[in-house]
């Protein structure tokens, strides 16, 4: 499903408090803290907000010294570009030199993109295109870590879409709003609540065994329910599995092709 509306954790906190009367156990920070505990168990990708970053010559991602650092809202990446061209996850074992050499082992970019070798041991060379333009015979490669977006290029324009963590001003986490999933939330505050008296032997065995059924089925509840397409994604999924011919290549151009439709005789 599409997410229209997002509302404030707020919302299921102070509805959980009329609920339950749990107001001398119960404070605010723990209540935002459950709340992210429970988004990132149902783990549906459509319940954080899609962002860019790097648009409009932002200078804070113009890439100096091989890294920038992620911003603060960020969650997970979807997909980062240095110059337009797509990033892909590192394998080299001293990317995190900066420069990816150690050891005399020299992995020097303009070396690495002189010359071209075809299947017959043919040598072609770019020579004859124009100056400071960019030769992708391979794709720039990234790590994270630390906070930390780390490139085996050390300068160019960095455009990254990821996954933000959604907050209100207060700094509160928004959830969908829908009433399958702020169910759930609400349970895994109940859920949380009940483990705190069943483990000082307030609560019987039973009333908690009771609060894990509830919170089990409105999880996978709120799961399935935000993770069923709607009939735009699905007609988006039926021109994705169409197709006549499959395009290989589809990751340098960031899949935006990949919902147009095939026909015969055409690539």
């Amino acid at each position: 499903m599409l997410i229209a509306n997002y509302t404030s954790s707020k919302e299921i906190i102070n509805n959980f408090f009329r609920n339950t009367a749990y107001n001398d156990l119960f404070n605010l920070g723990d209540g935002a803290y459950w709340i992210y505990e429970c988004m990132e168990l149902i783990g549906a990708p459509l319940q954080y907000i899609p962002k860019v970053i790097g648009l409009n010559g932002d200078p804070a991602y113009d890439l100096q010294d091989y890294r920038i650092e992620l911003p603060e809202d960020f969650h997970k990446l979807i997909a980062v570009a240095i110059d337009g061209v797509l990033a892909v996850p590192s394998q080299n074992l001293f990317h995190h030199m900066l420069d990816g050499s150690c050891c005399d082992y020299n992995l020097d970019q303009s070396a690495r993109m002189d010359n071209f070798y075809d299947n017959f041991g043919n040598i072609f060379s770019p020579q004859a295109l124009p100056l400071n333009t960019r030769i992708v015979a391979n794709p720039p490669t990234f790590t994270i870590n630390n906070n930390y977006l780390t490139f085996d290029i050390k300068e160019g324009k960095v455009c990254m879409a990821y996954y933000a963590f959604p907050l209100d001003a207060e700094g509160f986490p928004l959830v969908p709003d829908d009433v399958k999933y702020k169910r759930a939330c609400s349970s895994y505050l109940q859920l949380k609540m009940d483990y705190i008296l069943w483990r000082q032997g307030m609560l019987s065995d039973k009333v908690y065994m009771k609060s894990e059924e509830d919170w089990k089925w409105d999880v996978a509840s709120a799961s399935s329910h935000i993770k069923m397409p709607d009939v735009n994604q699905a007609e988006s999924l039926r021109r994705q599995l169409t197709k006549m011919v499959v395009r290989n290549e589809d990751f340098r151009t960031a899949f935006s092709t990949i919902n147009t439709r095939g026909f015969r005789g055409r690539y």
